[in-house]
């Protein structure tokens, strides 16, 4: 009995093609072009087995109570009162990226009476690379948790009705294209390409998996306040959590961080009356600092690792922003 085929025309040419089921690349016969083929063949479903058990969460997450910026007595108050297992669901991709990206970089020379000239050098950077990506498959509520941290362990196929999991709510086929994207703003960052003058790349996706993963999910009262962490179920580290901070390493941090960012712009200010440089990197240097200062007591109540949303990173956007700006002022005045 013959093979199903399927008629498609050709992207390159527009010549038609006749591709036989199951069949993953095809030669055109007009323009020899090679071409991948995608079809929906299914979702490969795993699950990586339980390797920690509850005794080792708990341990995992008490040692994650002495260390950084937590409570100093978290260790002696902190009571846990509550450890349970649960799967995630993640969608775990391979992307292909193949292709040519050509342009130029830009260096710049000055020399010894200040003259500046700008070099171009050509730049031609061949791509062909796979990229692994991934993102959970469910909404992860107060969890913490947007991508997998670990690839490697004991797989294997398991009735998922008999084992406590997160139901996958996000669709596969948005996944992929997110997967692509990723994987495309990777080749191009590691191509190193200041200014892209051509670019001819081919992204397409080798393989789609939903990977079940064990989490521990642990809550822990601490002076009459609820906080939670989550432990990885294979390698038993710490994924994400929120712990309570320390209000004397707030009022450290404000003292020395107001201290030592004066003590930067003073200096880069006394130092550069001849030359502006020197005098803005100072100001721009102990602005950092204070910036972080005041972001470390604005937050440090809470102690948060993880993938959360809300999350505060050190240094803001719209801050880095305004340091920008005040940098190119400064620049200005010469």
């Amino acid at each position: 009995m013959a093979g199903i085929s399927v008629g498609m025309s050709c992207p390159a040419c527009g010549g038609a093609l006749n591709i036989e089921e199951g069949e993953t690349t095809s030669i055109c016969t007009y323009c020899n072009s090679t071409l991948f083929v995608e079809g929906d063949k299914g979702v490969t479903t795993i699950a990586f087995r339980q390797k920690l058990l509850k005794d080792g969460a708990t341990a995992s997450s008490q040692s994650w109570w002495k260390h950084g910026w937590k409570a100093r007595d978290l260790k002696h108050v902190g009571k846990i009162t509550e450890v349970y297992p649960i799967y995630l669901p993640f969608w775990k991709t391979t992307t292909r990226v193949a292709g040519w990206i050509c342009g130029y970089n830009e260096r710049r020379r000055t020399d010894s009476k200040g003259n500046t000239t700008v070099e171009r050098i050509p730049k031609e950077e061949s791509v062909f690379q796979d990229y692994v990506y991934s993102e959970i498959a469910c909404d992860p509520g107060d969890l913490g948790i947007r991508t997998m941290k670990n690839f490697m362990g004991e797989t294997g196929f398991t009735d998922f009705e008999m084992i406590p999991t997160f139901e996958a709510t996000t669709s596969k086929d948005d996944a992929v294209s997110r997967s692509k994207n990723d994987a495309l703003a990777k080749a191009r960052a590691q191509a190193h390409v200041e200014h892209v003058t051509f670019e001819k790349v081919h992204v397409f996706s080798k393989a789609l998996t939903m990977i079940y993963y064990p989490i521990w999910v642990v809550r822990y009262n601490y002076r009459e306040r609820m906080y939670m962490d989550t432990v990885d179920g294979v390698t038993g580290q710490v994924l994400s959590g929120r712990a309570p901070g320390d209000p004397m390493f707030q009022s450290v941090a404000v003292t020395a961080g107001t201290f030592f960012g004066g003590l930067a712009a003073f200096a880069g200010i006394l130092l550069g009356k001849n030359d502006y440089r020197i005098a803005a990197a100072g100001v721009v240097v102990g602005a950092l600092i204070l910036l972080a200062t005041y972001r470390f007591f604005r937050y440090g109540s809470e102690i948060v690792q993880g993938e959360f949303k809300e999350k505060k990173s050190l240094l803001g956007g719209a801050d880095l922003k305004q340091l920008t700006n005040v940098t190119k002022q400064l620049g200005g005045l010469r």
